[in-house]
């Protein structure tokens, strides 16, 4: 063969097996590169996806004058406070009153669309802060009570506050509960362990109902009703320092 035609096709060749291998090995690098989390392309300082948790804001709020602006304050707490603790992950805050319920009326239809909305709400959350204050009596609200049990139900953290200045215009303690009923309702002109009806009044020395207080996150720990926050702050604190320490973490799926 002529070697002034031989010799530019040998070039040519190798020049182009060179950029073939070349590009093969850019490719097989890269894969690589996707599939290790420990490349070189995605090593352990690659950006990690931030983590989010959401809270469940159970409460009789929602009977308040301006029920949906008590859950923007709330909301707008919870994002003051990740930014004044630069917490490693985000709370965001599940209200029910974010619900929006088609065709609403006053009627048995609507208030079955309200539980089964407020149902989905917990479902998609990993914790839940109840307001216990007391309303409409010595107890707390029936519906913040059923909205703590469904959620110990589901296995996620329980925490609660304290918190009478939207209701009341004052600062009132959880105080005991037996004592909130003295207050609160009429007793027995005998016996201060009995109501005006004849029936016994529960004295745990706790806030509220046992089942209740037994409800709040880490309960066989609790010797006194100092789980109760003074107020929403320090309930979602008491959440972001569980997250942190581990001890609160929600075993639901």
């Amino acid at each position: 063969m002529n070697k002034s035609i031989c010799t530019p096709y040998t070039a040519l060749t190798h020049s182009l097996f060179a950029k073939l291998w070349v590009s093969a090995f850019i490719i097989f690098l890269f894969s690589g590169c996707q599939s290790n989390g420990n490349n070189y392309l995605q090593g352990d300082d690659a950006p990690k996806q931030r983590a989010s948790y959401s809270i469940y804001l159970a409460g009789p709020e929602v009977f308040l004058p301006n029920p949906i602006e008590a859950g923007i304050t709330k909301k707008a707490t919870i994002t003051r406070l990740m930014k004044e603790h630069n917490w490693p992950f985000d709370l965001v805050g599940l209200y029910p009153m974010d619900n929006e319920i088609a065709d609403f009326a006053p009627d048995f239809k609507t208030g079955i669309k309200i539980y089964q909305a407020n149902i989905d709400l917990m479902k998609r959350a990993d914790y839940v802060t109840a307001n216990m204050v007391r309303f409409r009596g010595p107890s707390m609200d029936v519906g913040t009570a059923f909205e703590m049990g469904y959620m110990r139900g589901l296995d996620k953290p329980v925490f609660a506050y304290y918190d009478s200045m939207p209701f009341y215009g004052v600062t009132e303690e959880p105080g005991i509960y037996s004592e909130r009923v003295a207050k609160h309702y009429p007793l027995s002109k005998d016996s201060s362990e009995v109501d005006v009806h004849g029936q016994s009044i529960e004295n745990f020395e706790m806030a509220d109902n046992l089942m209740m207080i037994g409800a709040i996150n880490d309960a066989k720990n609790l010797k006194s009703n100092q789980k109760i926050a003074a107020s929403f702050e320090d309930a979602i604190i008491q959440i972001a320092k569980s997250i942190l320490d581990g001890t609160g973490e929600s075993k639901a799926p």
